[in-house]
Order: C-alpha cells, then structure tokens, then sequence
C-alpha cells in the first residue's frame, strides 16, 4: 500500500483525519460529512474571490 507521503507528496500531522477526510458516511460513524462542509465551504470562498477579481463589474 502507498502512503500518503509517497502518494501526495505531504506529510499529515495526523494521518487519522486522512482516513476521516476519505472515508464515505455509508462506511460508518467516523466520516468526513464535517470535513466536506468545511472544504466545500472554503472551495465556495475561493472561487467566489477568483470570480469577483476577475470580473469586478459582472
């Protein structure tokens, strides 16, 4: 099996919220619904700044 070094090139502080971040809600009680919020939640901000920087006057 890779690991994530190997795989991403980065070194997780915690590799158990690598695990979390990766495992689907039907595989159990420990998910990532909470992490994809919040990715989801920063990925929304990150393209409303490119597209507001891009076209100011749309």
């Amino acid at each position: 099996m890779v690991n994530s070094r190997q795989a991403l090139g980065h070194v997780f502080g915690e590799e158990s919220l690598l695990e979390q971040a990766l495992t689907h809600r039907s595989a159990g009680r420990c998910n990532n619904e909470r992490l994809e919020f919040l990715g989801d939640a920063l990925l929304n901000l990150i393209v409303a700044e490119f597209v507001f920087e891009q076209y100011p006057r749309a």
